[in-house]
């Protein structure tokens, strides 16, 4: 089954909460005059001038931090954010990455042999899928280790994703 609907928009979500909340409450959330908030839910086809949303800005924040090979920490701020519509969905402290690159892979290899041992034994697919991520997450700190060692920061952040 496939999904035709377009994804919403930041513009769209602006919008919304313009119209239900009110742009004075919306301005007042974000600390900003009301005319932000007029100018956040302007649909960017028909506006020839408008500011970055919050939204805008935080997707823009979190692409820079995944260049970096800081993605679990764009992930665990997004899981943050659904904590305001899904409670059970608060996660846990973010783990920065250990100094060295060497104690970096010693860990790649320990979290991708656990998933490893969990699929051989026939865990649970929830096991698998938590591992998994677990293990994803674990490279990424290398890779942010890695750029912070070599000082690739601005060269990463520039690189287009694939």
């Amino acid at each position: 089954m496939s999904n035709n609907r377009a994804k919403m928009q930041p513009w769209q979500v602006f919008q919304a909460a313009r119209k239900y909340l009110g742009a004075d409450t919306v301005a007042r959330i974000f600390n900003r005059e009301i005319r932000s908030a007029h100018s956040w839910a302007q649909d960017p086809a028909f506006t020839a001038h408008r500011c970055r949303s919050p939204l805008e800005l935080l997707h823009a924040l979190f692409e820079r931090l995944d260049a970096v090979g800081l993605g679990y920490v764009a992930r665990a701020a997004i899981g943050y954010l659904e904590t305001a519509v899904y409670q059970e969905q608060a996660g846990g402290a973010i783990r920065e990455p250990l100094p060295t690159i060497q104690e970096e892979i010693l860990a790649d290899y320990s979290a991708v042999a656990e998933l490893q041992r969990t699929i051989e034994s026939r865990g649970s697919l929830a096991d698998v899928m938590r591992l998994k991520q677990e293990a994803m997450d674990e490279i990424e700190r290398t890779v942010a280790r890695y750029v912070k060692d070599t000082g690739g920061a601005d060269e990463a952040a520039a690189t287009p994703r694939a």
